[in-house]
């Protein structure tokens, strides 16, 4: 199986490489800490981006890589994301600080063993760090668990006179954790600015897809990282890079090749999903390429599209019916459902926010993912007109 649901890298990385090595010039450089900010649609590829550039410093001398990710946590509060990002900061350096045992084997150990395992000089910035770790335990604490979780990069770097690149991916998600049964709101991401400017030896990647929280975190002149970091948008793979991904995996004509970037506009998850779908079938024809676009849109497409339609309240749901049906102004949104512009253009804003829809010119809004789009049209509209 050549095709894959996963974040890709290595050999099966596909185009971006301008992106690529621009980035990978300015992380390795020791002397810089700028860092970058990532954003696009959801599925379009911004953690394989990441996670090859990961790959590609990982062989560069001297520095250490950190990748981690938001949607990895499970409980989604601050002390969580503190823990879990102080421990793939330690074993990301493990390999510099002759450190044996995993981080999260340390945390399991008690106090008085794991005394005599880092009972090495070399090793006291580490023991410290696990230390507060496991002694943490009074949300009223979760400032200084903060400055510690992000300052552990930099006092590690200097101990090992290396430099640290410290991956977070979806980022901005940090905003809606919980402290004390409470979002902590943006007021964690200016914390996290104050923190890094005082860095020396890491440089922070950070990436995001809903449009809204990026802003918040990076993009508008208001964000505390606004032009602190690179910013760069990931967009949609080009025909000639879907051609390649397809042609290097399938034997496959131009017209079915043609057909399959037309259905998934060149959005990489959907390219490879196709794909592992047509690498169970002895022929390629185009017939059987529409027929698996079909399949996929009402089968997997209810798994993918139907829990996050269901989401959105029943007014925005509505009105992003009606834009996949051809309505695509207030005014004639508003004509379709029965309502006031103004109501329309509020929850325009909220479908903006959640990154569904986008304003393609003045007054004109489309939906964010062909690909929902389709299956709206082929699964939803039917029902809902019925």
């Amino acid at each position: 199986m050549n095709f894959t649901l996963q974040p890709v890298k290595g050999e099966k990385f596909i185009n971006r490489n301008e992106l690529l090595e621009e980035m990978v010039t300015e992380l390795k450089d020791k002397k810089s800490t700028v860092g970058y900010a990532l954003y696009g649609k959801r599925r379009i590829g911004k953690t394989s981006v990441l996670k090859e550039v990961q790959r590609r410093l990982e062989k560069e001398e001297g520095i250490a890589v950190v990748y981690f990710s938001v949607w990895d946590l499970i409980e989604s509060n601050l002390t969580e994301f503190c823990q879990r990002l102080s421990i793939e900061i330690i074993d990301a350096f493990r390999p510099h600080i002759g450190l044996k045992y995993k981080t999260i084997e340390l945390i399991q150990t008690p106090l008085t063993m794991l005394r005599k395992i880092l009972d090495r000089s070399e090793l006291k910035v580490v023991y410290n760090e696990i230390e507060f770790i496991l002694s943490k335990k009074k949300d009223a604490e979760e400032g200084i668990f903060l400055e510690h979780a992000f300052n552990i990069s930099e006092k590690l770097a200097k101990n090992t006179g290396l430099k640290c690149v410290l991956m977070i991916d979806e980022f901005p998600s940090i905003i809606v954790l919980k402290s004390n049964n409470t979002k902590v709101g943006d007021a964690v991401l200016k914390k996290i600015r104050t923190i890094s400017e005082d860095w020396e030896l890491t440089a922070l990647c950070i990436s995001g897809s809903i449009r809204s929280t990026m802003d918040l975190a990076v993009l508008a002149s208001s964000s505390p990282f606004y032009r602190q970091l690179i910013v760069r948008e990931v967009k949609p793979l080009k025909k000639e890079h879907v051609y390649e991904l397809l042609l290097k995996n399938l034997k496959i004509t131009d017209e079915g090749i043609e057909e399959i970037y037309n259905f998934s506009s060149g959005i990489p998850f959907y390219v490879q999903f196709i794909g592992k779908m047509l690498e169970r079938c002895e022929t390629k024809t185009l017939d059987q390429i529409k027929k698996i676009e079909k399949d996929f849109l009402t089968e997997e497409g209810n798994i993918l599209f139907k829990e996050e339609f269901n989401t959105l309240s029943p007014k925005e749901r509505l009105i992003i019916i009606n834009i996949a049906n051809g309505c695509h102004t207030p005014k004639e949104l508003a004509k379709a459902i029965g309502d006031k512009i103004s109501n329309v253009n509020r929850f325009l804003t909220y479908l903006n926010e959640k990154a569904y829809v986008s304003k393609e010119e003045k007054g004109r809004y489309v939906l964010d993912d062909p690909v929902f789009e389709k299956w709206l049209k082929m699964v939803i509209i039917p029902i809902s007109t019925g």
